[in-house]
This record gives C-alpha cells, sequence and structure tokens, in this order.
C-alpha cells in the first residue's frame, strides 16, 4: 500500500501530552506517520508559543502551527464571551473555537488538493472546516459531545445552571447530528458510541478504534511485601465527567468496598475546587506527589486517604 497523504486538523496544543484525547491523538498519529505522510495543522489560542511549535515540528516533519492570537480566557472572560454568543445557532464549546485564520488556512489545504484524507480531531475543529469538502474527511469522536451535555442538563441542581446547560444541550445534538452526517467517515472510540451516533447516519460509515494503553512505556516491578489495598484512578480531574465519576465511587462504590477491607487509598488526578473542597466522610488527609504520567510530563496526583 502507498503512503497516504493525510491532513491532521486539531484545535489546542497537542503538546505536552495531557488529557485523554490528546494522548489518544498523539499516539496515533505518530503510528500513522511511521506509514504515511502526515501534515499535523495545530492551532491554538494565546500568544506565538515558538517553544511549543518548534517541539512539535520535531516530533512531526511538516507540521503546521496558527496561532488565532486570542487571548487566554479567565472565568469572566469565558463568560461574557458566551453571553455575546447565546444567540449562536452553534454550541458554545464548538463556537468559540471558530478561527478566520484557521478556516483560510483549511480553504487553501482543500483547493490545493495535495492531501488524500483529512481527519477533523474532535468536534470542536469542525467549525472551521469548509461548506463543501472536495477531499475525503473523517471526523475523530473521542466522545459523543451532546451525550455528555445531556448528561450535565439532568443532573445539574442549579436552576440557572440547568436551563443553560439544557439550551447547549439542542444546541449540540443539532450540530453533532449534522457534523456525523456531513464528513464522508466517523471514527468513535467504542461501540457504544458508535451505536449511539448510528442514529444519525450508517453505521457501517462509522469505524471504532478502541482506546489502548502503549504497554512498551511502562515496566513491571518487583512485588511489595504486605502491599496496603489500593484504587488508583487517572483521570483528569479538572473534566466534569471525571468529577462526576469520582464523586460517585466516593459515595455509592467506596462504602461497599470499606465494609469489606477497614482501610483504603485512592488516587485522582488534579481535582477540580470543588472536589477539593469536599467533606465527605471519606475525606481524611490530603496529600501531593509527583508520579511519571507520560514520557513528556510529569503530572501532580492528588492522593486522599480513605478511613
Amino acid at each position: 500500500m502507498d503512503p497516504v497523504k493525510i491532513l491532521w486538523v486539531k484545535a489546542n496544543k497537542l503538546l505536552p501530552v495531557y488529557s485523554g484525547g490528546d494522548i489518544r491523538s498523539y499516539n496515533i498519529l505518530r503510528q500513522l506517520a511511521r506509514r504515511h505522510q502526515v501534515t499535523l495543522l495545530s492551532y491554538y489560542d494565546g500568544t506565538p508559543d515558538s517553544a511549543y511549535e518548534s517541539e512539535l515540528q520535531q516530533r512531526f516533519a511538516g507540521a503546521v502551527c496558527v496561532c488565532t492570537r486570542r487571548s487566554a480566557n479567565t472565568t469572566l472572560k469565558r463568560g461574557l464571551d458566551y453571553l455575546l454568543r447565546l444567540a449562536n445557532p452553534m454550541p458554545y464549546a464548538v463556537s468559540r473555537f471558530a478561527s478566520s485564520e484557521v478556516r483560510e488556512e483549511l480553504n487553501s489545504r482543500y483547493s490545493s488538493v495535495v492531501f488524500e484524507v483529512v481527519v477533523c480531531d474532535f468536534l470542536d475543529a469542525a467549525v472551521n472546516f469548509p461548506e463543501t469538502l472536495s477531499i475525503p474527511s473523517v471526523l475523530f469522536q473521542h466522545n459523543v459531545e451532546s451525550e455528555i451535555w445531556r448528561r450535565q442538563a439532568e443532573t445539574e441542581s442549579n436552576v440557572l445552571l440547568k436551563s443553560l446547560y439544557s439550551k447547549e444541550l439542542r444546541k449540540m445534538r443539532r450540530y453533532e447530528r449534522a457534523m456525523v452526517q456531513k464528513l464522508h467517515q466517523v471514527i468513535a472510540v467504542s461501540e457504544h458510541d458508535r451505536e449511539l451516533m448510528g442514529r444519525w447516519r450508517n453505521p457501517l460509515q462509522i469505524s471504532v478504534v478502541p482506546t489502548g494503553v502503549d504497554v512498551a512505556q511502562f515496566s513491571s516491578v518487583a512485588p511489595r511485601s504486605a502491599p496496603q489495598p489500593l484504587v488508583v484512578f487517572v483521570g483528569a480531574m479538572d473534566w466534569e465527567l471525571n468529577i462526576d465519576a469520582a464523586e460517585f465511587f466516593c459515595g455509592e462504590v467506596l462504602p461497599k468496598i470499606q465494609s469489606k477491607i477497614p482501610e483504603d487509598v485512592s488516587w485522582g488526578a488534579i481535582p477540580a475546587k470543588e472536589f477539593k473542597s469536599s467533606k465527605g466522610p471519606w475525606w481524611k488527609s490530603l496529600e501531593v506527589c509527583l508520579v511519571l504520567w507520560s514520557t513528556y510530563r510529569r503530572q501532580r496526583l492528588w492522593s486522599f486517604r480513605c478511613a
């Protein structure tokens, strides 16, 4: 098979490899680049970051970087930006990534017909794709985004937030369905996600690329004597779904474990403020340690001992 010329479009910086989505994208890109001609288009907010661009080009030859120069959003700025886009039919989680510079870059790439396949990495990048897709284009869905918003809308107790989440859910469902139908092929990360999106298009046009672990990155260690019971959770704790999962575990699952095991230690990555301030009965102490999260970054993990 001849090498395929692939354009991979990614919003936000890919390095350092930190989140689950970035880990997935990075490793798929790395493997594809071994056999195919991959050009990574990475666009990001803030000021131009020459160090990031240089490192990305070292890892992926020919990588193209576009700095949108939008200021990094504080909570206040993000709130004001949301209000300004409230009437926009697109969901805010997508519309905030719209960029005229990126749109021009993509229009140019599609017009040149240099590439044989274009990959839209995450739904948020689709906002800058041209209306007419003259090159076979693939939507890489790390999540079914409307399902995330459905969960938030259903479980939120604050009346105002519940209303906003419901509004964003309706926008996201319309937009996501349109994009799943628009691009020529869709990649899901699980059969469950494939089934959900199969409501919107022929499931035969939705492929599944399961999430895996690079076992070569890890090495085994000799077992320690009398190991203390340990529960490991390495999900990033600045994401609503992981916070929800950790709270469910601590509130519903942990008491059942503790009825069988007198003491337990649980680990989670960088908890959100709300989670750190929780005073649940499972919270006894808090420490900080450093662990090697990946080859490219050390990540702080919070550990809490459960009495």
